[in-house]
């Protein structure tokens, strides 16, 4: 940037600058604070976009809030505004092209860009994408007039800048060329001074952003030995017998209403009554990314939290408990109403023993919110395998209903029985084994030489 650019620059733009700068950045903190603290949750939200490899998400999840916050230090106090515009700019235009194929291919999620993210039911494309373009605009004005009032850039200018003649001494000609070539030098200084200012800034920044990466995995691990005799991250609760040909795997959040509904419509018993038939086993995912929908009670944790709680006891219990919550009470729904408040850990201990858990672990269990770490990790390893929204159901591996559509029990009774089907023809002996395959068998008619049903009834998951 010249001397010229800084006498000439006129008034207005130099303070519409300083009011650009101070929202974009107040924008890009907001941004950055309300997910810096969570990274595993906004590297979820990356995730619900299903554009990007899973070392990309995470780089996207723990890099870019740290990268916000950077751009909001430099904004605020006009350091390299032009490339701190551009930037702003470029990440602009990633998220309208987000937003965009989201919306082109029906995917219903929340943006996260000012935290939470995910699966939502109400989406906001046309805010989202006007608000991004409004920013992208003020970015643009950024870039065409970095210079702007009470900024470092104008500071290292004027630090600079080689003072006027004074009328009587502009009357001497080597007055004029000595003021001409102190301003040429001066220039020069100020150029080689700016490109290390920029240089060395942009150097930190991808410094920070790298280190912000580790340091944000970091945080977002999950803690060591969370499993439980009756749940892991990978399973869940598992419920049944093992030995069932069908695996059915159920993720549900206890503060979706979706569940809900999916719940008392009859899948609790269609699958209890299965599982008691032996005919399949389930694995209760239960996930926990709805906090923000209790007023700050975070009923869906604490909820999924007493969920292992009850499985600790037994998956028996733990199925009593789970359908009680998502049961009615009096014709009452026990289900928090969305956007409401969540009930207190005494109402879910109160469940509890509604379901018959009179453990004094049981209560401690709850009030000590002992399994967070395992509802995290249930939650982190569903968002890894493309869940993410609640209620999804899998039945011997495959994915019920499409990306937004809503599973229903008949959905989840025919693909069990298409299941079923298909493992009763896998274990079915073959017509066409020949005599001489039987006699290299052996002609033995014993047990042992059957084909059992745990054995050969193993499906895809």
């Amino acid at each position: 940037m010249r001397f010229a650019a800084l006498s000439a620059h006129r008034e207005r733009l130099g303070w519409a600058g300083l009011i650009v700068r101070v929202v974009l950045a107040a924008v890009w903190f907001w941004a950055s604070l309300s997910k810096i603290g969570d990274p595993r949750t906004f590297v979820q939200a990356v995730r619900a976009y299903d554009a990007t490899p899973e070392w990309l998400s995470q780089a996207i999840g723990y890099g870019l809030p740290v990268l916000e916050l950077v751009l909001a230090i430099l904004l605020l106090i006009g350091l390299i505004t032009r490339y701190a515009a551009a930037v702003s700019a470029l990440l602009f235009v990633v998220f309208l092209v987000g937003i965009a194929q989201a919306a082109a291919r029906g995917i219903k999620i929340e943006c996260g860009c000012f935290g939470g993210g995910g699966q939502s039911s109400a989406t906001s494309y046309t805010l989202d994408i006007l608000r991004d373009l409004a920013l992208l605009a003020l970015a643009a004005f950024l870039i065409r007039w970095p210079l702007t009032k009470w900024s470092v850039d104008q500071a290292i200018i004027s630090s600079e800048m080689v003072p006027e003649l004074t009328p009587k001494q502009a009357k001497l000609e080597k007055n004029v060329r000595r003021y001409r070539a102190a301003r040429a030098a001066a220039e020069v200084e100020l150029r080689h001074k700016q490109r290390y200012i920029a240089a060395g800034t942009a150097v930190a920044v991808v410094l920070v952003s790298f280190v912000a990466i580790g340091v944000q995995g970091s945080r977002a691990k999950i803690a060591p030995n969370v499993d439980t005799a009756n749940a892991t991250t990978a399973t869940g609760v598992k419920v049944g017998n093992q030995q069932a040909p069908v695996p059915v795997d159920v993720y549900e959040d206890f503060q979706c209403p979706i569940c809900n509904d999916l719940e008392q419509s009859g899948l609790t018993k269609d699958l209890d009554a299965k599982v008691k038939a032996t005919t399949i086993k389930v694995n209760y995912h239960v996930m926990s990314f709805l906090d923000s929908l209790s007023n700050g009670n975070k009923y869906s944790s604490r909820a999924a939290n007493a969920g292992y709680c009850a499985a600790d006891q037994s998956p028996a219990d733990f199925q009593k408990f789970h359908d009680i919550l998502y049961g009615k009470t009096s014709g009452k729904n026990n289900q928090p109403a969305e956007n409401g408040n969540g009930v207190p850990d005494s109402q879910l201990i109160a469940w509890g023993k509604q379901a018959g858990i009179t453990s004094a672990d049981f209560s401690t269990c709850v009030t000590s919110n002992q399994h967070k770490d395992l509802v995290a990790g249930v939650t982190d390893a569903a968002s890894k395998k493309g869940v993410n929204g609640t209620p999804t159901v899998f039945v011997a591996g495959t994915k019920l209903g499409g990306t937004n559509d809503a599973v229903t029990v008949a959905q989840v009774d025919n693909a069990i029985q298409t299941a079923l089907s298909k493992a009763k023809s896998t274990a079915a002996p073959s017509p066409t084994a020949s005599p001489s395959a039987t006699s290299r068998a052996g002609t033995s008619s014993s047990p042992s030489a059957a084909v059992s049903p745990s054995a050969s009834g193993s499906t895809k998951k």
